[in-house]
This record gives structure tokens, sequence and C-alpha cells, in this order.
């Protein structure tokens, strides 16, 4: 097996146009690639890991929240040339990358901008492909929760099939969603018929007219499917015990971080506030006097009373949560794709949410965006967009 240092990969194609349904009530007006982990949208390590391997043009397929995105990144990252495509309806990932069609010159990669990728896995990728003769290279990685992405079955590194909706639930190889592909997967799109009223990626894979080779990665690949899986990426993402404090940011003296912690500019942290490992604060967040967040993420422009106690959490951007609430976070119950899940986890409250003093939101609770709760009210289980709830 030889490396063809010839095959010169220059532009990408990044999908980020989903609505990352698993992370509602969070997504309702903000879309996945831009959520924070580690106070950073998690598209921004997609484009890194870009940068960092030579990509010169990428072209970003948004939808839903398509002006933050657009707004965040405008036409230039790093040096990394964008450039945007809308796909109006949402019609799966085959569908999103026929969007891009006439974009792209040569071999190019495309990479899904709603999960955190480093370096090492697009170099990796491309390295494979280089050395073999292949007309596509997937990266994958092993799962325990294949029903989440698929199951790739290969043969000597060689794709065999991809199994969408596996019975089997552990130890399987999952497509991370990082290709590379030569310009024949156009065609290959054109030959899709709907499935389910989508047209699905992984099929036009199967209908190329050649060898598709993988690569296994074992780390640089973190997918925050859930509310809660942001915090673990978050956790991830965290170095050791680090703190990390913005110039602009006022801390009161008194205040007391234990990290892993990110606190970001403008954030103004009250007398006597505790902010333990795994917590970050995005900018402009206030945290009232007493205050204990325990790994916690707090968006923008949040603003925390005084005497509360959030554990396990995330506040969305905007929101006000009263002074005293608690949100003891630990372990709770909550739906998934693939029935109850026990998790860790406390409460979730979406952008410009009110919260009233005293309030408790108990494990896996979800507060949605522009809702009400009133002082002294006890969530336990979701709280509709918009709804106002009270004793």
């Amino acid at each position: 097996m030889t490396v063809d240092d010839a095959v010169v990969i220059s532009d990408a194609v990044v999908l980020a146009g989903g609505e990352g349904r698993r992370l509602r009530p969070l997504t309702t007006y903000q879309p996945k690639p831009m959520l924070p982990v580690a106070n950073r949208p998690v598209l921004s390590y997609v484009l890194d890991a870009l940068v960092e391997n030579g990509i010169e043009r990428a072209t970003v397929v948004v939808g839903h929240g398509s002006d933050r995105i657009q707004t965040q990144f405008a036409d230039d990252y790093r040096g990394l040339a964008l450039s945007y495509v809308h796909q109006r309806l949402r019609l799966g990932s085959g569908h999103a990358l026929a969007q891009a069609v006439g974009r792209v010159d040569g071999p190019f990669l495309v990479v899904n901008g709603d999960t955190v990728v480093d370096a090492a896995v697009v170099r990796q990728t491309i390295e494979r492909y280089r050395a073999t003769d292949a007309v596509a290279t997937l990266a994958v990685a092993h799962s325990d929760t294949p029903e989440e992405y698929g199951v790739v079955i290969t043969d000597h590194g060689v794709i065999a099939d991809i199994d969408e909706h596996p019975t089997e639930t552990r130890g399987y190889l999952v497509n991370v969603g990082v290709y590379v592909f030569s310009p024949a997967i156009f065609e290959a799109l054109d030959q899709l018929s709907p499935r389910n009223g989508e047209l699905q990626l992984t099929d036009a894979v199967e209908k190329l007219g050649g060898p598709v080779t993988s690569v296994l990665v074992t780390e640089g690949w973190l997918d925050p499917t859930t509310p809660w899986q942001l915090l673990a990426v978050t956790e991830a993402l965290l170095a050791g015990d680090e703190v990390v404090v913005a110039d602009s940011a006022n801390v009161h003296e008194s205040v007391v971080i234990d990290g892993p912690a990110l606190i970001g500019p403008g954030c103004e942290l009250a007398a006597g506030v505790v902010v333990c490992g795994g917590t970050c604060l995005q900018a402009n967040v206030h945290v009232g006097p007493g205050t204990v967040l325990d790994r916690t993420l707090v968006f923008t422009d949040a603003r925390i009373g005084g005497g509360a106690c959030l554990r396990d959490s995330v506040v969305g951007t905007g929101c006000e949560i009263g002074a005293g609430t608690v949100s003891p976070g630990g372990r709770a119950d909550v739906a998934g794709d693939a029935g109850s899940q026990d998790r860790r986890t406390g409460g979730v409250v979406a952008d410009r949410a009110v919260v009233g003093p005293n309030a408790t939101l108990l494990p896996g609770s979800s507060v949605g965006a522009y809702a009400r709760v009133g002082p002294a009210v006890v969530v336990d289980g979701a709280v509709s967009q918009g709804m106002e709830v009270a004793c």
C-alpha cells in the first residue's frame, strides 16, 4: 500500500443544516452546530480541523438557524474561505450534500458540522483515501450505541454494508461523519430514491461503482446528541483542573472556582459564588451572591439569582433563573430513541425562559424557550415553549 501524495484535497463540504432534534428544547432557535461545548460552538471545532489539514475552501450546507451560523463565521475562518448553500427542506444527509454539486473540484472532504472532530481524524481519513484506489473513504469508530448512528460492516478495511437500523446494540463500528469522496458521489446521489421521505448519504455510498474503504479512529470524535452529552463532551474537552477566567470578567475576591472551569468575557460573579468542575459560563453571565454552579453550562446573557444551586444543568441564552432556585442534578430516566435511559442530568432551561425564585428543577426536567415558571414551582417533566406555570 502506497500513499499517493499527488492527490490534493483542497475542498470540503460541511453538513450543518440539521436541527438537533434530541437536543430540544435547546435547539428551538439555535442549531446544534452552534451549541457551545467548552464555550465554543461545535462547528468551530470542525472548521479548526479543516484549517489544520490545509483545506482552503469549505461549502457549508445550512438550514435550521442558518442566520446564526452565517453571522458567527461570515466568509472566512482562520484563512479558510467559507461559502454557504441553503437546504430549504430537511430531506436527509444525501439531499444536503447534493446542494453542493458544482462547488467542489476533485476529491473532497465531507464532514458533519454538528459533531466535534479533531485534526487527527480528518488527517487519518485523507491519508487512508490517498493510500488506496477507493472511490471513497469513511471514518468509523467503536460505539455502544449504534442505534444512534447505524452500523458499518467492514471486510479488511473495505465497507461491506451499512445498517442504519441494527438489531444488536453493542460493540459495533459506526459512521462518525467524516468522508473523502470523488466527484462520483454526486452521480450516485442522482440515482437515489427517497427512503422514508429522505435521501440518505449512506445509501449513495452503497451505489458508488468502486471500493469504499474505512479508517478506524479511536479518539478525537465526540457527538453531543443530547443535553446530558453536552455536559459530558464539555468535560472531555476541558483540560485537567485548569481554570480560565476572561480578562473582562468581574469576579468577587471571595468567589471559589474549582476547575476545570471557564468564565467568559463580561461575566459577573458576586460574593460567595462557588463554581465547581465542569462548569462553563459564556459571555455576560451574571451570577448572584452565594450561588453554587456544579457541572453546569450557562449560555450568553443569562442571569442567575443569589442563593441558587444548579448541578448537571444547562441554562440557555438570555435565561433568568430566580434566587434560591435549585436544580439538584443526579440520575434520571429520560426518554430517548432507544426508550428510557438512565442518565446523569439536571434541569435544562431553553433560551429566554424565566424561572422564578425558589423553584425546583428535578433531574431530567426541561423548560422550553420563552416559558415562564412561577415562584416555588416544582418542575418534573417538560414545560413547553411559551407556557406559563404557577403554583
